[in-house]
């Protein structure tokens, strides 16, 4: 080999070597950022997708831990509480929104936002969302999955000629979606038939999970009662709130048309029964109404039907439960620009939309109008009036998720058969308003 030959491969091999060294060096001014998430979370699919998209374009690593949900809070506060800031950034509740912002523990992003708004600022998201996580005039966070919760029905079993004969000539009046709680019993018996593998209904009643207390607080809602008076002092066991438990707990116990091991569901778990095809009726958040039209996890295709929350009386309002998770940057992130590039980058447009197809509840005006996503999910149509009308959210307060755990107590211990609903909750309201009274809401 001639000698010049060697000297170019050497030279070659040295600008190789170079090159991958600035590369090296390169990334490793790129931080890891950290995010928690709950394991199950509807909005994970699309996240674990986007952040990979995200390294590629950016170098930015990124992590994301996922925890089940009984677990989520407690690690969620011991952390940010330590000031350890092992995660940048956390897709959390707005259920725990004024928790968080009392202990310091997530920063405004309004600086952020001036300087370096997202797509269609300042309106790029309804005001509903976006108040749940404002606090003083002051923004935390952009939403990213979204609730409400609605009353779904097998449309093909609820359209079917002889179901609907058969249901008339049993109860007297015509087979629809229900719109009270009356109707509902009438449908979840008619359609109970275990030997077809056919529960007349699914509820999600874990103890210690995410759904029992909220569905405590729908019951009591289309009940007529509420959680709290004006003065922060405990109503939830009122006579609404004792009717709605018993009803909760008779559809297990006394009727039978929700399967036995609803105590070990949670909303992860109650939702594919449906999608199944094992339940004639459901109320579940707004991800069920997009799964059910997923291939990949839906055998009801086309045969999904949804409504209004039903009411124990017609003069009641209908009513639901909006809650929604959001992204927000840790106070203790040693990385908090960073860390905002990535989530305005993960609540983009484009992210949004495709977020929406691959089953979280998207949170932008533009994917609630997008006619892709209308086509293929037309209850996006009415999600923007939801959340403008008679949607309820969980009391805005600090102690959120202590008086949570309480009311899921007591609704298990009344499942259970331990109390009775009125003891149980008499219990309950007894010690969340000792938990108010330390707290300091009582003078």
């Amino acid at each position: 080999m001639k000698r010049s030959t060697k000297k170019c491969i050497i030279f070659g091999l040295v600008l190789s070597l170079i090159f991958i060294f600035a590369l090296v060096a390169q990334g490793a001014d790129k931080p890891v950022l950290r995010t928690l998430v709950f394991q199950g979370w509807a909005r994970t699919p699309s996240l674990q997708k986007q952040v990979l998209e995200y390294e590629k374009l950016t170098g930015v690593k990124v992590e994301i831990e996922e925890v089940p949900f009984s677990q989520f809070h407690e690690k969620m506060i011991l952390d940010f509480a330590s000031k350890a800031g092992t995660y940048d950034f956390i897709g959390t509740l707005t259920d725990w929104f004024s928790e968080l912002v009392r202990g310091g523990y997530i920063i405004p992003i309004d600086d952020y936002t001036k300087n370096d708004p997202p797509e269609d600022w300042p309106n790029t998201y309804p005001q509903a969302l976006l108040n749940l996580q404002t606090k003083d005039g002051k923004l935390y966070g952009f939403p990213t999955h979204d609730g409400p919760i609605m009353l779904y029905y097998r449309k093909d079993l609820f359209e079917d000629p002889k179901e609907k004969e058969a249901f008339k000539e049993k109860y007297g009046y015509e087979l629809q979606s229900p719109k009270t709680w009356a109707q509902f019993l009438d449908m979840a018996i008619f359609f109970n038939r275990p030997d077809q593998n056919l529960n007349g209904t699914v509820i999600a009643a874990k103890q210690g999970g995410q759904q029992l207390a909220y569905d405590f607080y729908l019951m009591l809602w289309s009940f007529g009662g509420d959680i709290f008076d004006e003065n922060w002092k405990p109503i939830f066991n009122s006579q609404a709130g004792i009717d709605g438990l018993q009803y909760y707990a008779d559809l297990r116990n006394k009727w039978g048309v929700t399967p036995k091991a609803s105590t070990t569901y949670d909303e992860t778990e109650s939702g594919p029964i449906y999608l199944e095809g094992r339940a004639a009726l459901m109320w579940h958040w707004s991800h069920i109404a997009s799964w059910a039209e997923m291939e990949d996890r839906s055998k009801i295709i086309g045969k999904n039907g949804y409504t209004v929350f039903p009411v124990a009386d017609p003069n009641i309002p209908h009513t639901t439960l909006d809650i929604h998770w959001f992204f927000a940057i840790s106070s203790a992130s040693k990385n908090q620009d960073e860390t905002y590039e990535l989530v305005k980058w993960l609540c983009n447009k484009e992210n949004d939309k495709e977020a929406a197809f691959m089953g979280t509840v998207a949170c932008r005006l533009s994917t609630f109008h997008d006619p892709d996503v209308l086509e293929k999910f037309p209850f996006y149509s009415g999600i923007e009036a939801a959340l403008a009308g008679e949607a309820k959210t969980t009391p805005q307060i600090a102690e959120y998720a202590q008086v949570d755990d309480l009311i899921g107590i007591a609704c298990s211990k009344v499942i259970a058969g331990e109390k009775t609903a009125k003891e149980a909750l008499d219990e309950a309201a007894k010690q969340v308003e000792d938990l108010m009274a330390k707290a300091g809401y009582y003078k």
